[in-house]
Formats: structure tokens, C-alpha cells, sequence
């Protein structure tokens, strides 16, 4: 067929054509991970002449995120490169060769689904409009209304990014010409303290302006992008759905980098959280009597108090040497390092059905450290005392150590250590992790504001500085913490820096 010849689609039809149009099959969804090994057994057949890169896997996820006229996600608000699709047209007879001018052929179809997508979610858009009414008592919050609109859509570039899970943690990074040797550095946020788009549940929907959090599915969690560790800070969450006749709930509250994200906060001993229900005090999903209930319309204010780590920790100077490996996400750059573990001990404190035992691992602590809870405005109370002290790992460094006299048996220590360091130093060479997690302090570690969402609850933050209701006591809000944070991330290049420099040049020796 010429280019200029006009299209006929009864050239591609044929005496059997009728049946498949009155073919309605049920709409089967499909994941990636069960295409990738039959298009790994099968390239050569598939993608002929098309050499094979090493991440061939993840340019098969974005082009089942990106073909949005192709396929059809499951949940269009969750869209993403690991979701559920199915074909928009599930008629195959309509999977034929492209037109010269790049359009499909089945154009009426894909415009159908298109319109058919557009009309769902239009449907679901009441869904996320939140009510403003106070609650009784509430001292007159100012109104706000949460729309769709507010959260980040299936075209927008903001929901291509990785989550943190599975051991591994991802932070946006850039190129610098700075540290030569590291050759990367972490990304600076211009909004500055915000909730994170990577450490939270893959069921958690964050907002465009970072600040509003929602889902639809039951308790999960999302913390902000800075801990602290020591000092007095403070922060403030406005209830937009919650405790209220749509179902929804909130817990808030503060979360190690241990605490469970498909949870909510107080779940584990690795956080701290107050019910919006009851007002209770939640702690290794152990409930105490607090303060009271919260729902749409107020603001819940949450006040942390840290003493200084030189008061408790002797080791507070002990740097860890940070493995961070660049990695290209959706035409993105991201650090990929390895998360901090839960250890068996604190999991058995969350334990219900465990019984009282004097030899129950008592977690290290962080004497005079508080967390106080303050509601529109009025200071509710203490809601836990000496916290669990987030240098606090457990068993976890003596069955690394263990494991790794272990390997040393049976292999050259020297010739095993060489070589791995090498895996992280040398960017010609694959750079691979090992199954040990982070045992030392890499920057990441403190405590984090965190936020748990159950059915279509949703919660915006304001970390400062201008504060709808300011606390009485003396706290700094969660917004100057950010330029600290930034300031100590790049103390930590200067440290990796240094430390890389000297080992290229006792190598070369």
C-alpha cells in the first residue's frame, strides 16, 4: 500500500471477521512479572535484531505505564509500572500493522476506551471531596477542600518514582562535578520538608503540593522526607476526612525508618501514634488512655523532644561508609541503598499473643525524650516518654558478624574483601549488594512525622513555619529542619569523598 493510498479495513477483514465482533471476553488483568520471563525466553523471536540491555525489564514496565491508549490499568489513581493492566481493546483481531501517519487503525476503539476511562474516574472523583465540618468543640479551623485535582494524575510526571521497599530505600539524586570520585550527590528538595513520594506504601496517594495524604484501601502509612535526632521540633496535621460517616480514619504520629509503611503508626515498637477514634495512645498496637477523640475539621498538633546524643550516645561520631548506587528509574536519577531492618526482638514486643516474660528484650532508650499532642490549639498532654533509641538494632549486628565469620571460613578473606569493595568503588565493574543490612547511622536514621490513612481518610500537613495554631511551648517547626538536614548530607559527601579518594590511591599503590 503507497503512502498516499487511502486506508480500506476491509483488506484486513475476513469471512470470520463477524465472529469476533460479537466476541465479549472477560477483561483479564495481567502483571509485568508475568510477561518478563516469557519475553526473556522468547527475544529472540520477539525483538528481532534489537539487542538486549540489562534493564530491558524496566523499559517493559514504562511502556506498560506509558501506552495508556494500549492498555488499561486496574486502579488508574494507582497507575504504575508494577500495576495491574489489561488491554484496551480486547478484541485481538484489532491488534494489526500502524498506519504511515503513526495512528493505530483501531483509532474508534481506543477513542471508546479513552472516553470509557475518563467517564470512571470522573465517577470516582467524589470519592476524594472532603467535608469541612468541624468537630464539636473544634475552634473554627479554616475550611479547606481536597478534590482529585490535588493528587497527582496517571500523565503526571511526579508518580515516576520508585517506593522504598524490600530492604532498599531511593532518594532523587543529581550529577556533580563537586565530589569526582562519588560522582553523584543527593538531589536538593526546593518545597523542603514535604512527605515523601518514595518512603511510604505503594497504596498511598500523596498530593501534588506534598502535603495531603490519602487511600483507599486500609491502614498505610507515609512519613516526611527528614528525621531529626535531637532538638525540640514540631508539626501540625489538619483532619480534611476522618472519624467522620465516610469511614475513613487517621493515626498520627512519629516512625523510625523501621516502622512498617502497610501499617498504621503505633503498629510495631518502632512507632509512636495517637487514634483519631478514641484519642488513645497507640504503641506496639498496645492501647493506653490518652486524650480525646479528633475528626474532620480539626488540627492535631504533634510536639517531639530529643535531648542532645552526646547525653546518651557514646558512639554518636562512628560514620558509616555509605553505599549508594545510581540508578536511572523512569528517566530519572535515584539513589538505591539498602534500608535499616526490623530485628527479632522489637518484632516480639509488638507480639499480642506473646506472654510476660522477665527476659523480654528491653530496646534502649532515649532518657527526657516526649512526644505531646496538642489540638486546636490546646496542649492535650505527654503522649509517650523516653523513646526507643533509633541506634538501637538489636541482635541484627551480631548475626551479621556471625554470617560473615561464616563466609571467611570457606573462602580467602583477603581475596573476598578486595573484591567486594571493588563491586562499590569501581563504576567499570557490577556493582551488586550483599544480604547484611546497615548497621551504623548513614544520615537516614531519627524520627520521622508520620501519617496512617485507612478508606479514603485524608490529612494535610503543615510543617511550618506559620502555624495555624502556634504550640505554647518552645518548639522549632519541621521546615527549618530541612536546611540541616541538607548542611549534614553534605558533611556525608564530604566524608565519602575522602574516604573513596583514599582508597583509589592505596589501590594504585
Amino acid at each position: 500500500m503507497s503512502l498516499g493510498q487511502q486506508y480500506d479495513p476491509s483488506l484486513f477483514d475476513s469471512k470470520n471477521a463477524h465472529l469476533m465482533s460479537q466476541w465479549h471476553p472477560e477483561r483479564f488483568h495481567f502483571n509485568k512479572k508475568r510477561i518478563v520471563p516469557f519475553v526473556d525466553k522468547n527475544w529472540v523471536e520477539l525483538c528481532t535484531e534489537r539487542v538486549r540491555t540489562t534493564t530491558w525489564w524496566a523499559t517493559l514496565g514504562s511502556c506498560l505505564y506509558s501506552a495508556k491508549d494500549s492498555f488499561v490499568c486496574k486502579d488508574e489513581y494507582q497507575r504504575s509500572a508494577a500495576s495491574d493492566f489489561a488491554l484496551a481493546d480486547a478484541n485481538v483481531w484489532h491488534v494489526r500493522p500502524m498506519q504511515s501517519s503513526g495512528k493505530s487503525i483501531s483509532s474508534t476503539t481506543v477513542t471508546k476506551a479513552k472516553e470509557k476511562r475518563k467517564s470512571t474516574l470522573e465517577e470516582q472523583k467524589d470519592k476524594w471531596v472532603a467535608t469541612n465540618t468541624p468537630s464539636p468543640g473544634a475552634a473554627s479551623p479554616t475550611s479547606t477542600t481536597a478534590t482529585a485535582d490535588m493528587f497527582t494524575s496517571s500523565t503526571s510526571h511526579v508518580a515516576d518514582h520508585p517506593v522504598n521497599r524490600f530492604g532498599f530505600k531511593y532518594i532523587a539524586c543529581e550529577k556533580t562535578q563537586l565530589f569526582p570520585h562519588l560522582a553523584y550527590r543527593q538531589s536538593e528538595n526546593p518545597h523542603g520538608c514535604q512527605l515523601s513520594v518514595t518512603d511510604k506504601s505503594s497504596y498511598v496517594s500523596v498530593a501534588k503540593d506534598g502535603l495531603t495524604v490519602t487511600t483507599d484501601r486500609g491502614f498505610r502509612m507515609c512519613r516526611a522526607n527528614i528525621s531529626v535526632k535531637e532538638g525540640r521540633w514540631y508539626w501540625e496535621a489538619t483532619i480534611l476526612r476522618g472519624n467522620d460517616d465516610t469511614g475513613g480514619h487517621v493515626r498520627l504520629g512519629w516512625a523510625r525508618r523501621e516502622a512498617c509503611l502497610n501499617a498504621p503508626v503505633g503498629y510495631d515498637a518502632y512507632s509512636y501514634g495517637i487514634r483519631d477514634k478514641t484519642g488513645e495512645a497507640v504503641f506496639c498496637s498496645r492501647l493506653k488512655d490518652f486524650g480525646e477523640s479528633f475528626s474532620t475539621g480539626d488540627v492535631i498538633g504533634l510536639g517531639i523532644s530529643l535531648p542532645p546524643r552526646t547525653s546518651y550516645n557514646q558512639h554518636q561520631l562512628t560514620s558509616a561508609s555509605r553505599r549508594r548506587i545510581p540508578i536511572i528509574y523512569k528517566d530519572s536519577l535515584w539513589f538505591e541503598e539498602k534500608d535499616y531492618r526490623q530485628s527479632k526482638e522489637m518484632e516480639s514486643l509488638a507480639d499480642r499473643y506473646r506472654k510476660p516474660d522477665k527476659d523480654l528484650y528491653q530496646p534502649k532508650i532515649i532518657p527526657g525524650s516526649s512526644i505531646s499532642i496538642y489540638k486546636n490549639g490546646h496542649f492535650i498532654g505527654d503522649l509517650f516518654h523516653d523513646l526507643t533509641d533509633f541506634d538501637d538494632f538489636g541482635s541484627l549486628e551480631e548475626t551479621a558478624n556471625a554470617q560473615q565469620k561464616k563466609k571467611r571460613r570457606k573462602k580467602d578473606a583477603s581475596a573476598t574483601n578486595h573484591e567486594r569493595e571493588d563491586e562499590f568503588d569501581n563504576n567499570s565493574r557490577p556493582q551488586q549488594w550483599n544480604e547484611y543490612p546497615p548497621l551504623l547511622d548513614d544520615g537516614t536514621l531519627g524520627y520521622y512525622p508520620a501519617i496512617s490513612v485507612f478508606k479514603g481518610a485524608m490529612v494535610t500537613c503543615n510543617f511550618g513555619p506559620d502555624f495555624k495554631f502556634p504550640p505554647l511551648a518552645e518548639y522549632k517547626p519541621m521546615a527549618d529542619r530541612y536546611q540541616e538536614y541538607m548542611v549534614e548530607e553534605c558533611m556525608w559527601d564530604l566524608v565519602d569523598e575522602v574516604s573513596r579518594s583514599f582508597k583509589r590511591q592505596t589501590d594504585l599503590k
